[in-house]
């Protein structure tokens, strides 16, 4: 497997298209379910939620289709957001997210990680006063334009 890195893909740092969304992106995540057999005592816990056996898959690859981590072996009933939760939570073979040093982050001007609200009415909070600001820079902008033709 892969080893997981801070550096932006060449597919997306050469792409004018992409970069501007995809600039800190390393790769993508996603879950499969796979048919599975288990003993007959098993068999609700492992039933998902189209009805039929497996195990629950979280796989991460990169942009050259490397794999990077995958989990399996979870119930076919479990949640993607718990496998995703036990992955980066367990204490062997626990997904590495690679970070930016601090000193790049200062650099650049971002956000360091801990001044990201984290909790839910914070997160309302702020998506409330970013739709409120796009709305105004919106009507702004449709003022002035409005006021040149």
């Amino acid at each position: 497997m892969a080893k997981p890195g801070v550096t932006t893909c060449a597919k997306i740092r050469e792409s004018t298209k992409f970069y501007p969304y995809f600039k800190d992106c390393i790769g993508a995540i996603d879950g499969t379910h796979i048919f599975a057999t288990v003993p007959k005592c098993d068999v609700p816990s492992y039933r998902n939620r189209k009805g039929f056996v497996s195990q629950n898959v979280l796989a991460t690859c990169n942009f050259d289709l490397e794999f990077m981590y995958v989990l399996s072996g979870w119930e076919g009933s479990a949640h993607d957001s718990k496998i995703l939760s036990d992955a980066l939570t367990r204490s062997t073979c626990r997904l590495e997210v690679p970070e930016e040093e601090e000193e790049e982050e200062e650099e650049n001007g971002e956000i360091g990680t801990e001044d990201v609200c984290t909790l839910e009415s914070q997160q309302r909070e702020f998506a409330n006063n970013w739709r409120n600001m796009i709305a105004s820079n919106m009507w702004t902008d449709a003022v002035q334009n409005g006021s040149q033709g």
